[in-house]
């Protein structure tokens, strides 16, 4: 028996596999959800299957290789693959992985374009929660270009020394177009914000709603948006009851204490 099924990796292969194929099996679906993961997008079991070579085993066997890559992310990068509810036989992956002050525990790190969107992502998500989950189009841009990380949409916006309101680095960070982004990536392929067409107050213009998509109901914590927003403006939690009770009622009475769950 080869040294990774001792370690309990792979387990035993299927009739008819020998081990190492069995093992290689198991490797390349991990590093198949790792790889695939790094755009955020939906990993489709499909593709998966079809690349890492599943696609002829059994279906029982499959999913048994599927469920091993599902425990060795788990258990060595502290992630979780979640199938959607929505969208079945597609994946989230969700960092299940506390904030870790030690740097030798953080198996994965973020480059400086993937910190930015996220703190953008997060920054959307706390607006949108601290305005009852629901924002429309209009106040999102608003926020955004107040924020100085977007244009207005008519041309491009000019300063007062005729350069563009939005500096370079800051549009390479969103490819140019905060909007776009927003719509294609966070909406689109990510999954964080979901888009509903609305009635606005003019019938010939297109409205929107924009409120927390799936991905982010099962990654972030509300909790740890009001902790951020509290923090912001120096106050205690209950300035804000209606988002207070509803972190209490989603995730217990001590989930705003300090290192509460």
């Amino acid at each position: 028996m080869s040294q990774k099924a001792k370690e309990g990796g792979s387990g035993p292969p299927p009739e008819g596999l020998n081990q190492d194929d069995w093992d290689k099996m198991v490797s390349d679906a991990t590093f198949y959800f790792l790889v695939a993961d790094q755009k955020k997008a939906l990993i489709k079991r499909a593709d998966l299957t079809t690349a890492c070579n599943l696609k002829n085993l059994k279906r029982a066997d499959s999913e048994r290789a599927l469920e091993r890559a599902r425990e060795r992310l788990a258990r060595v990068f502290g992630i979780k693959v979640v199938e959607s509810e929505s969208k079945p036989g597609q994946f989230y992956m969700i960092n299940i992985l506390r904030e870790q002050s030690d740097e030798n525990l953080q198996h994965l790190t973020w480059g400086e374009r993937d910190s930015g969107q996220m703190g953008l992502t997060f920054t959307i998500l706390a607006l949108i929660f601290m305005q009852n989950n629901k924002i429309s189009d209009d106040q999102l841009f608003k926020f955004l270009r107040q924020l100085g990380v977007a244009e207005e949409d008519r041309g491009k916006a000019k300063g007062r020394q005729g350069e563009d309101t939005v500096p370079e680095d800051i549009k390479e960070l969103f490819d140019g177009d905060t909007k776009k982004f927003v719509n294609d990536i966070l909406v689109g392929r990510q999954h964080y914000l979901q888009r509903t067409r609305v009635q606005g107050p003019d019938p010939e213009v297109e409205a929107y709603e924009y409120s927390w998509g799936e991905r982010a109901e099962l990654e972030v914590k509300k909790s740890d948006i009001l902790k951020m927003v509290v923090e912001l403006y120096d106050c205690e939690p209950r300035m804000f009851k209606e988002q207070f009770d509803k972190v209490k009622e989603a995730e217990g009475e001590d989930a705003m204490d300090e290192g509460g769950e």
